[in-house]
């Protein structure tokens, strides 16, 4: 019977570590941004960052951009400013 006391209080301290984990860990995590578990520093400038991504991505205007003019991280100036100055030749749809 101790023995399986001694499990069980194992067990519970167990779980309230995890679950305190977790919500430590969510306290970060933005549900309306995918890019949210990635650094931004990574994200601008890294490896697989934004230019990889737009890259690779066969249609950036239209499944980023929206998303990105909401969120108020910059409208088609913003973009555009970005693309002169790597004289990247694009032009934003209107």
């Amino acid at each position: 019977m101790e023995g399986k006391k001694i499990i069980r209080t194992v067990i519970t301290v167990g779980l309230v570590v995890v679950l305190i984990t977790v919500i430590i860990v969510s306290q970060g995590y933005d549900p309306k941004n995918p890019h949210s578990a990635i650094p931004k520093e990574e994200w601008v400038s890294g490896k697989k960052g934004h230019g990889y991504t737009v890259l690779n991505n066969q249609n950036p205007q239209k499944q980023c951009y929206g998303c990105h003019e909401k969120q108020g991280l910059g409208g088609k100036a913003y973009c555009q400013s970005c693309h002169d100055q790597s004289s990247v030749e694009f032009n934003l749809p209107e």
